[in-house]
This record gives C-alpha cells, structure tokens and sequence, in this order.
C-alpha cells in the first residue's frame, strides 16, 4: 500500500477502583464484564502497543493512530513452525516484487485505515494461536512499514472455562468482497450502522469505505491510491495529492481471508462515497486495477 493510500495501536487497559461496597463491587464485575472482549489499540512512532494474550471470541477492535501517518492494524496468523520473521521477509519480498502473497500466510483481518489523530475498529471472532500485528502501508519508496519495526506478535489462548462469549453483533448492513467487485444486500443509506462484511472470493480481500471529497471521483481515488503506484513506471514519480484533498477514510477492515466475516461500525452521511479493495492480486496487479473501487451515493 502507498503512504497516501490509506493505522494502529495501543491497547488500554480498563482499570476499575476497588469498590467499597456491595453496590459498587457489582457495578465493578458489570464494567468488567462488559469491556473484557474490548480491546483499544494505539499506534505512535511505528510502535505496536498491544497486549501479548487475549482470549478466543468475539473481539472488538479499536485502533488509535497516534502517529504521523496513515496505518492499519493487520492481523496476520503465525502458521506451525512459522515465525513473525519468516511472515515479514516473505511479506515484505512479495511487495517490492509484486509477487503473490505466499499461500501459507494467513491473512486474518484486523482494523482498516485510521488517518492521524483518528480510529478505526472492527469486531471479529479470533481463534486459539500465534498472530502478528503489522502495518502494511508502504511510505513513497514503496518500503512497508512493518519493515521498519512496525509490528508485534501475540498469542490468542483457548476461552477460559464457562466464560460468556460475546454473540457476532447485529448488522443493520452487509457489504460482500468478491473476485473482484462488491455486493450489497440492500443500499447503504445514511446513519448510524454496524456494517458486516463478507469475503466471498477466492482471495484474501479487504475494504476502505471513504467519502469523497467535493468534486472527486472514484477516477481520482484510483489513479492516487493504487498501492502498486510504488512499482508503476507511468505513476511512482507523479506527485501524490494528500488525502484530506481526496476524501475521509470513515471506516473499513484489513484483509480477510476466504469466507471469513468481520463487522465494523460508522456513521454515513449524505454524499459521495468509494469503496476500495487495496489488496494485491497473484497476477502483482492491484485489486484497484482490476477495478475492486466502486462509486456509491448514500442519501
């Protein structure tokens, strides 16, 4: 991905007073156990802060960007006997080349693109296993940010005994991510949404939902955002307009695998949106040039 194409992560910890009575002690287990499958993330200085365990279920994401930068927080699983460097060599390689993603990485979604000073979240089930967290958006040389030091590796553990798992949320919408376009069960319109998200191709997809800028067109997001513009001969030398002159990032999901489903909550507004795929496919062309970016009017 271009560093003007569309980041991630601190995790807070909710510390409760010691309650002094009865009443308070369950006002206590009632925040507890409300917040224990929310988790805010941060991201500052291309440093991961999040926690090293968490447990399997239903987890709300919610990624700060405190840095400089766009960023995403991607989670990436760490397969048998894989290790985070293994992932970000071969990552690393398949973007300076266009390559093929290896088949062996597992792309496990994770917040989509948060612009400084902003958040984005995203709620999903996650699995018992070993994971990393990284950044793939890449600066103007086309080097990805988990190449210098954006990343950090966790640890998913089985759900503790009779603990309550979190049911999916309750989509008021649902966007399906196909080879290589969208669908939608009904139109987006404005308002306040829970949007589920669905990969119904046979590759790894993600999503960006931006509204657009006066007088910018889908043609505009296209020709700027193409996160093989690093690597494009006719494009890596043009200058790239900044992002606020383009539109507002208001929500979205790193990559997903094949038929998993994630859920992710915004605000739309009446307007001009776009919703982009900024995946590479096998080919080493972008899912923008295969024309995964479409142009939608929410009234």
């Amino acid at each position: 991905m271009n560093k003007s194409a569309l980041g991630v992560a601190w995790v807070a910890f909710i510390i409760v007073p010691t309650a002094c009575t009865t009443e308070n002690e369950a006002s206590q287990q009632d925040i507890t156990k409300a917040a224990a499958n929310m988790l805010e993330i941060s991201i500052s200085g291309h440093t991961f802060r999040a926690p090293d365990t968490l447990d399997a279920g239903w987890t709300t994401f919610r990624f700060a960007n405190n840095g400089d930068d766009v960023h995403y927080a991607h989670i990436v699983r760490l397969e048998a006997g894989r290790t985070a460097a293994d992932v970000l060599n071969a990552y690393a390689e398949a973007i300076r080349t266009s390559a093929p993603r290896p088949t062996w990485l597992t792309r496990f979604g994770g917040p989509g693109a948060a612009v400084p000073g902003d958040t984005s979240n995203v709620t999903q089930y996650v699995e018992p296993g070993s994971y990393v967290w990284l950044c793939p958006v890449e600066d103007s040389a086309g080097v990805p940010h988990f190449s210098i030091g954006e990343f950090r590796t966790f640890v998913v553990r089985s759900a503790r005994p009779g603990a309550d798992e979190r049911a999916a949320p309750t989509a008021t919408l649902s966007i399906r991510l196909q080879d290589y376009s969208f669908a939608f069960d009904s139109a987006l319109k404005a308002g306040q949404h829970t949007i589920r998200v669905k990969n119904e191709g046979a590759q790894g997809h993600d999503l960006v939902l931006m509204k657009l800028a006066p007088g910018k067109t889908a043609e505009d997001i296209a020709m700027s955002l193409n996160p093989e513009r690093a690597r494009r001969r006719d494009q890596k030398d043009r200058p790239i307009p900044p992002l606020e002159s383009l539109g507002s990032p208001i929500g979205g999901i790193a990559v997903i695998r094949p038929a998993m489903e994630v859920f992710f909550t915004t605000t739309l507004t009446p307007g001009e949106y776009v919703l982009i795929c900024m995946t590479t496919a096998p080919d080493g062309r972008s899912h923008i040039e295969h024309g995964m970016i479409q142009q939608i009017r929410i009234q």
